[in-house]
This record gives structure tokens, sequence and C-alpha cells, in this order.
């Protein structure tokens, strides 16, 4: 039947539950963080008003404007430069097609004046055959 001399003594006993300790830490970290980034964003602490001497406060913008004036004439001169360019190059361009299209239509001319007003053309044909004019 049954040995009993078997030992029934657990020398491995079961684990220890954690009970989730480490989602609360990381959830504690989240919340930490989240707070922290609300204060930088929000603007931090108040600053007290100490750097400020009397109640008026100058602020001087220095620019160049003539610089600015010039470099904006440059680039309207440039931008016409290009313009202008562009228009004598498709003048050009014009100009080369309509010679072309007077020397076919002087060619065309010629041909019709070439050809004899009397010619007939003879077709030969296998058949019976109907001419219809």
């Amino acid at each position: 039947m049954s040995d009993p001399n078997i030992n029934n003594n657990n020398v491995n006993p079961p684990p220890k539950k954690s009970g989730g300790s480490s989602i609360a830490l990381i959830v504690g970290g989240l919340v930490v963080a989240v707070i922290v980034l609300y204060w930088l964003f929000a603007g931090g602490s108040e600053v007290d008003n100490a750097d400020v001497v009397g109640e008026e406060t100058n602020i001087n913008v220095e620019t160049e404007a003539e610089g600015a004036a010039e470099s904006i004439e440059d680039a309207g001169t440039a931008v016409v430069e290009e313009v202008e360019d562009a228009g004598a190059a498709v003048e050009t361009e014009v100009e080369e097609g309509a010679a072309e299209i007077e020397e076919e239509a002087a060619e065309a001319e010629a041909e019709i004046e070439e050809a004899p007003a009397d010619s007939t053309d003879t077709i030969e044909v296998e058949g019976d055959a109907e001419v219809v004019q």
C-alpha cells in the first residue's frame, strides 16, 4: 500500500505574492512627473516686480530700415530682370515659330502653283466599280 518512509516536507515554499507594489511605484512616479511638468508649463512660481525700476518700462528696438529697404529693392530689381529675360526668350521663340510657319506656307503655295490644274489621276480598279462624283 503506501510507503511510510516517504517524506512529504516541501523544501520550496510557494512564492509570496507582492500585491502590485511595482505598479504603485510606477503610478506614483507618473503622478510626480505630471505635477512637475504642470508647474513648469504653468509658469512656475510668481515673480516679484523687484527688477522694475519705477513704473515705466522703455524698450528700444534698433533696426536697419535702410538696409531692409535696399534688400527689398534689390530683390525687386532681380525679379524684374528675370521677368524681362523670360519675356525676351518667349518673344524670340514666337518670332522663330512665325518664321517657320511663313516658310512652310510659302512652300505649300509653291507646291500648289506647280501642280497642273488640268491633271487627272487615273485609278485602276479590278472588277465592277461605280464612279461617283
